[in-house]
C-alpha cells in the first residue's frame, strides 16, 4: 500500500490518496478546492497508474469535503462516512456561505460506516475507529499491517482536534483518544488532516494535551 498526501485549500488540509498494489485507490476526505488542486490530484492518479474506487471520510466539516462533489461526478465513485457525521453533512452549504466559500453538495453516501467494523482496500485490512469528539460521527481508518492511522482531525503533531465547535465535545474527544487512539502501538503513524504526520509514541510522550490521560 501507498500513501500520497496533497496539501489542498485555504485551511491546508490533507487530503489522502492510498493506492494499493493491484491498483485500486481510495481518497481520504477530499478537500481539493481550486482547479489547480484538482489537477493535481488526477495528475497523481495517472502517475500511481490507479483506479479510484472509493470516497471514505474520517468527518465532515467543510474543509474535509470541499472536493467530495468533484470527486463522485469526475471518477463516478461511491462515498462512504459514519452516520453520525450526516448532520454536519448536510449543513456544510451554510457553512461555506460563512465563510465566504465555493461549495457543491456532494451526493449521498452509498452506505454509512459502522464502528468497529474492517474494511478490505486491495487485499488490505482497514479497521474504522469510531473516535467521535471533534465531531458526532468522527472515525478514524487504521492500518495494521503498515501501522498506518489516518487520524483525521482527532490528533495531531502538538496538539489534538478543535473541541469548541458546533457539536464538539471535548470529554467525548478525550475519552476517543484515551480508549482508542493512544492504545494503539508506539510505532504509528499518525497521518492527520492537518499538519506534519507524528507517531503515536511521540505524542504520548510530548503531546501537551495528552499528559493527564
Amino acid at each position: 500500500m501507498r500513501l500520497r498526501v496533497l496539501e489542498v485549500n485555504p485551511y491546508q488540509e490533507n487530503t489522502y490518496l492510498l493506492v494499493a498494489q493491484t491498483g485500486q485507490a481510495w481518497v481520504i476526505d477530499p478537500g481539493l478546492y481550486s482547479a489547480q488542486e484538482r489537477a493535481a490530484f488526477a495528475a497523481l492518479l495517472e502517475e500511481e497508474k490507479a483506479h479510484l474506487e472509493a470516497i471514505y471520510l474520517t468527518h465532515a466539516h467543510l474543509d474535509h469535503i470541499l472536493g467530495v462533489a468533484w470527486v463522485a461526478s469526475t471518477y463516478g465513485v461511491p462515498l462512504f462516512f459514519h452516520m453520525a457525521e450526516a448532520v454536519v453533512y448536510e449543513h456544510a452549504e451554510e457553512w461555506a456561505t460563512l465563510m465566504g466559500l465555493s461549495y457543491t453538495p456532494g451526493p449521498p453516501p452509498a452506505a454509512y460506516l459502522e464502528a468497529g467494523v474492517s474494511l478490505e482496500w486491495g487485499g488490505q485490512e482497514v479497521q474504522v475507529l469510531f473516535v467521535p469528539g471533534h465531531s458526532p460521527g468522527h472515525v478514524a481508518f487504521y492500518l495494521p499491517a503498515q501501522r498506518w492511522l489516518l487520524s483525521g482531525d482527532v490528533l495531531f503533531r502538538g496538539s489534538i482536534g478543535n473541541y469548541q465547535l458546533p457539536l464538539a465535545d471535548y470529554t467525548l474527544l478525550m475519552h476517543s483518544l484515551r480508549e482508542k487512539v493512544l492504545k494503539l502501538p508506539p510505532e504509528t503513524i499518525v497521518w492527520p488532516g492537518h499538519g506534519p504526520a507524528t507517531t503515536i509514541g511521540h505524542e504520548r510522550q510530548t503531546n501537551p494535551f495528552l499528559q493527564a490521560v
